[in-house]
């Protein structure tokens, strides 16, 4: 039964975005997505916790949440504003081509900072800059699938696009491999990638040019209401923000938190902590890769949705717990191979989900794009205000030169964060 947020909606404008992006748009639209999360969440991973640790050794754990909350509070702001302004912009290169390669710029300027800061202050205000760039480029490039991709293909072009979001950490730690003993290069290498894959995109693609339709002035009101989508109007759509919100705090804690797991969990030496995480980003991102590409393709053939957003999350909930009680790096694995699968099925198919229920339609296509995008943001920042309350829990003295804290429970807190973004699904109803 559809929704008032399904595209059958009365009065909604039509959501079919016609025959789909060319072979050679679709390569430079995957691979400029991969490598613009490369470009962030490689330092979300691994630089920015090091280099917070060599500012501030004594109090890593501490210092990194402030960073990841102010750089998440930047990000939350920027992509739905940068969305919004993209829905308006009337270049004659096009509504997304500007904010892609301008997002980029800003966001290289913003990791240079991260690189040579000299204090913690400095670091927050380079990795705050970093947001905002990166994800002006990100809801520019999100907003090419409702743009240009028609419903029928979002699954698989969904699956491409949660492939390289995936791949993502893999790419940035292997270039990180290629100079480890630099921190620098590993902050700017995939930034520089990034501008690289984006200008090929913005060469290739053929940009959506504005209606010419008459928008509201842009008034603080009309700022205001890029940040927000009517719940009682949309109704599905907001349940897919819900579980999107509970899901993606337990990948941020994994994501955040992982490489401090390892160091005063499983025992890993200081020395090793770049090529294990190595090995453990591509061991989950392969699997999350070959679920991203597997669970697109069936769930469009399916013509179903909510199954596979539901059983992801479940899923991840118990690799938290097979993660989360491990003393050896093998157990550990086990878990990390649950929870990348889980993780390549919900980012595919939730993606197109929330496409095909987005209010609006294509009319604000970048702006309802940039606040689904909020509630993969916003665990960036609650999670660093929980995980040390949960840290704190139980936690006995730590191993020399290991991060204190009691790990174990948060990662099972992660799992309890991701079951219950599998019960927020079932109250959709605009898909199956």
């Amino acid at each position: 039964m559809p929704s008032a947020a399904s595209p059958a909606a009365p009065g909604a404008p039509p959501t079919d975005a016609g025959p789909g992006l060319r072979p050679l748009a679709l390569v430079a639209f995957v691979l400029a997505n991969l490598c613009a999360w490369s470009a962030i969440l490689t330092p979300a991973a691994i630089t920015l916790a090091l280099r917070v640790r060599e500012i501030d050794p004594d109090g890593a754990s501490g210092s990194l949440s402030l960073v990841a909350a102010v750089g998440a509070v930047f990000g939350i702001i920027g992509n739905p504003l940068f969305g919004r302004l993209s829905d308006r912009t009337r270049s004659r290169f096009g509504m997304r081509r500007p904010w892609m390669l301008g997002g980029t710029a800003a966001g290289a300027v913003g990791l240079c900072l991260v690189a040579v800061a000299p204090s913690m202050p400095v670091l927050v205000v380079g990795w705050a800059v970093t947001q905002l760039g990166i994800q002006a480029l990100l809801a520019a490039i999100t907003a090419v699938l409702p743009d240009q991709v028609p419903p029928h293909q979002r699954g698989r072009i969904g699956g491409l696009v949660g492939m390289g979001q995936g791949a993502a950490t893999t790419l940035g730690t292997g270039l990180l491999t290629l100079n480890a003993g630099s921190l620098t290069w590993g902050l700017l290498a995939p930034v520089g990638l990034a501008a690289v894959a984006v200008g090929f995109l913005c060469l290739v693609l053929p940009d959506r040019v504005h209606d010419g339709r008459p928008r509201p002035p842009l008034s603080v009101r009309e700022i205001a209401s890029s940040f927000w989508s009517s719940p009682r109007r949309y109704p599905d759509f907001a349940w897919t923000w819900v579980s999107r919100l509970l899901v993606f705090m337990g990948i941020t804690i994994l994501i955040v938190y992982q490489t401090y797991f390892l160091l005063a969990r499983i025992g890993v030496p200081a020395a090793s902590i770049a090529a294990v995480m190595f090995g453990v980003l591509l061991l989950e991102n392969g699997v999350s890769i070959a679920a991203n590409l597997v669970s697109g393709y069936l769930s469009d053939r399916a013509g179903r949705r909510k199954v596979f957003v539901g059983a992801a999350a479940c899923l991840g909930a118990l690799g938290f717990a097979v993660a989360g009680l491990a003393q050896t790096l093998p157990v550990f694995l086990v878990g990390v191979t649950l929870l990348g699968a889980a993780k390549g099925v919900y980012v595919a198919v939730d993606l197109a989900m929330a496409t095909d229920l987005l209010p609006a339609g294509r009319a604000e296509a970048a702006k309802n794009m940039g606040l689904f995008t909020i509630a993969s943001l916003f665990p960036n920042l609650l999670a660093p205000m929980i995980a040390p309350l949960v840290l704190a829990i139980g936690a006995g003295p730590p191993a020399p030169g290991a991060p204190a804290g009691n790990y174990p429970l948060l990662f099972l807190t992660g799992g309890l964060f991701m079951l219950a973004g599998a019960l927020a699904v079932r109250p959709i109803r605009g898909v199956r």
